[in-house]
């Protein structure tokens, strides 16, 4: 049963709703609005640190698999 993000249109509310049928009517629980859009899920997982490489690059942490300096999500 997967959880998805919408976002509604009429109030700008974003919310998560545990959707048990793919054609399940959603609705804005903050205005009842059925103007909705279903936004991309991402999840993060941070384990334990890696240990270093020998050439000294930095291994990443975060659940995107990039580094600080090679992209905007940091």
């Amino acid at each position: 049963m997967p959880i998805y993000e919408y976002l509604c249109s009429d109030c700008g509310r974003g919310f998560e709703q545990l959707q048990l049928r793919s054609r399940e009517t959603v609705s804005c629980p903050g205005c009842n609005g059925r103007k909705v859009e279903r936004r991309l899920s991402v999840f993060s997982y941070r384990g334990s640190a890696p240990t270093a490489p020998e050439d000294g690059a930095v291994a990443p942490l975060g659940g995107c698999g990039c580094t600080p300096s090679t992209c905007g999500c940091h």
